[in-house]
């Protein structure tokens, strides 16, 4: 039951919000939307409400709507996007970089999986600045 439950939260529904995505967010890089040296994409600023919106359906599955991870499915355990204290010696480029090449390119769950192909980096750096809203305590 626990494959099943891992199977279902981390390749199908994805891939099911994937292909009925009407916001067309999926998809390889965008052409203009490289990584400045602070983290912001290039000619752009972060939309944190949209980042809310894909953290919402892409990470809140495992990591929970709050960010603390709680859910039980994983073992181990996902990491709790909550702590400001762990948070705040996280930077920004790291979090882009798990969130885009998954857990194992960082030496950490491979459950985690890479969006990458789901999402272009300006999605990610949305989502990166919504998660930074999360750590409060």
């Amino acid at each position: 039951m626990a494959f099943k439950t891992l199977l279902i939260s981390t390749i199908l529904v994805p891939l099911l919000v994937t292909i009925s995505s009407p916001t067309g967010v999926q998809g390889a890089e965008s052409e203009s939307s490289s990584a400045a040296p602070n983290g912001a994409t290039t000619g752009d600023t972060r939309d944190v409400a949209r980042g809310k919106e894909l953290y919402l359906r892409y990470c809140s599955g495992c990591h929970g709507e709050d960010g603390r991870g709680e859910s039980k499915t994983f073992r181990p355990s996902v990491g709790n996007l909550a702590v400001k204290d762990l948070m705040d010696q996280v930077p920004d480029e790291y979090l882009h970089t798990v969130i885009k090449k998954g857990g194992a390119a960082v030496g950490k769950n491979a459950a985690m999986p890479a969006w990458d192909t789901q999402l272009d980096d300006r999605a990610i750096w949305d989502i990166v600045s919504f998660v930074r809203t999360l750590a409060r305590h």
